[in-house]
């Protein structure tokens, strides 16, 4: 019996090991690949922002229908950039494991007229290595901090008097 419980336990130390990525984990996301997204929105380019996406791929954010394939998110993006927000994002966990990896983080938008973040939240995303050993984002989920969804404003006025 006590074999038996010291076996289990020992399974159970290397599972819970292995999902936590302390023992065969390939290692972290690096941080080039993570801020590649923000990098590309804050610079305009919806293009360049989508072509970070896998042709399949997913965006899944919140009270939106999933966008799904290069073509919807590439409208994505040219609908939700604007020269007067910028985007942030940091990385609090990663985990890869061959050709798929998974990182965990928190985001915020900012007005820069104002100088000020109108929206903070988090985010998971999952990423897939292509062929030629780029990181192309797969899913891509993420919900604001705030109660209720966030008006992001472009406008001074608009954002001060919220």
């Amino acid at each position: 019996m006590k074999v038996h419980r010291a076996v289990a336990g020992a399974w159970i130390l290397m599972a819970c090991a292995d999902l936590a990525g302390c023992s065969s984990a390939d290692g972290r996301l690096p941080p080039a690949v993570t801020a590649a997204v923000a990098r590309d929105f804050n610079e305009g380019d919806a293009l360049r922002t989508a072509a970070n996406y896998t042709d399949d791929a997913q965006i899944l954010a919140p009270q939106h229908p999933a966008v799904q394939g290069k073509t919807a998110i590439v409208a994505f993006f040219k609908a939700n950039i604007d020269k007067y927000l910028g985007f942030g994002n940091e990385t609090t966990w990663s985990l890869v494991r061959g050709d798929v990896a998974i990182e965990q983080g928190v985001y915020s938008v900012r007005n820069v007229r104002i100088g000020a973040n109108v929206e903070t939240g988090k985010y998971i995303r999952i990423w897939r290595r292509t062929n030629n050993g780029t990181w192309k984002l797969y899913r891509d989920m993420y919900s604001s901090d705030s109660e209720a969804p966030a008006a992001v404003s472009v406008s001074p006025g608009e954002a001060l008097a919220q």
